[in-house]
Order: structure tokens, then C-alpha cells, then sequence
């Protein structure tokens, strides 16, 4: 039987599988590297115009007249304001631009965040509810 001098052999295939999984890793790191110098999930410090126009146009669910406008966390418990939340993605093309509660470890999202309500307002609220409206 005759074999063409490039036509690659038995041991020519398992040495190629023993060394894809060097290269693979090899190539992960340095994607994993690359990743954590470009991460989506940076912080971006737009001036307060342009922070402002980004939370009208991410987050079209309420009026923003400000940056001081206050909303409440439903995941982390926390008030906090325009000038708080954080604006990550976008810069790299990887992920789209987002909003984020500033909250350090709170993954929370608009969608999450409410009106603040004062304490009296909610108990005449439950008092309410709970008599049925009588």
C-alpha cells in the first residue's frame, strides 16, 4: 500500500489531541486577560447632561426631570438617585448600554427600581386594603 509523505499518520493525529488541549488553554487566558481589560461591566462617567440623556432613553418608564430624581431599590433596599446609578456596556461592543444599581454585589436593573414612598403614605395605604375602603 503506498502513503503520500503528506498524508498524516496515526501518530500525527493523536499528537495533534494531545496538544489541542495546551493550546486551548493557552488561548483562553489570554482571551480571559483581554476580557478583564475591556469588561462590559466598567462604570461609564459621562458628563451630567449626557447621563441624564442616557437615563431617559434607557429607562423610558419614568419621567427623569433630574439627576437628583430618587427611585428605590426592590433587591438591595436601597434609595438611590440618578446621579448614583451606573451606566456599564456599550463601550466595546460587546454588550449593549445599561443601567445599574450602584449598589456594590446589586445586579438589579430598572426594572426593579421604584418610586420611593414615604412610610405614612404606605401605612394609610395598608390601612386602607385592609378595611377594604370602609
Amino acid at each position: 500500500m503506498f502513503r503520500a509523505a503528506d498524508e498524516p499518520t496515526v501518530a500525527t493525529h493523536a499528537l495533534a489531541l494531545y496538544r489541542a488541549p495546551a493550546l486551548f488553554l493557552q488561548i483562553a487566558t489570554e482571551f480571559a486577560t483581554i476580557g478583564c481589560m475591556f469588561s462590559p461591566e466598567q462604570s461609564i462617567r459621562p458628563g451630567a447632561e449626557d447621563k441624564l440623556a442616557a437615563l431617559r432613553r434607557l429607562d423610558k418608564s419614568r419621567a427623569w426631570n433630574s439627576l437628583d430624581d430618587q427611585l428605590y431599590c426592590t433587591i438591595c433596599k436601597s434609595v438611590i438617585s440618578g446621579r448614583q446609578i451606573e451606566l456599564v456596556g456599550g463601550t466595546n461592543g460587546l454588550r449593549a448600554l445599561h443601567l445599574k444599581c450602584s449598589t456594590p454585589g446589586c445586579l438589579s436593573t430598572p426594572t426593579d427600581w421604584i418610586l420611593p414612598v414615604k412610610s405614612d403614605t404606605v401605612r394609610e395605604i395598608d390601612i386602607l386594603f385592609r378595611d377594604n375602603g370602609a
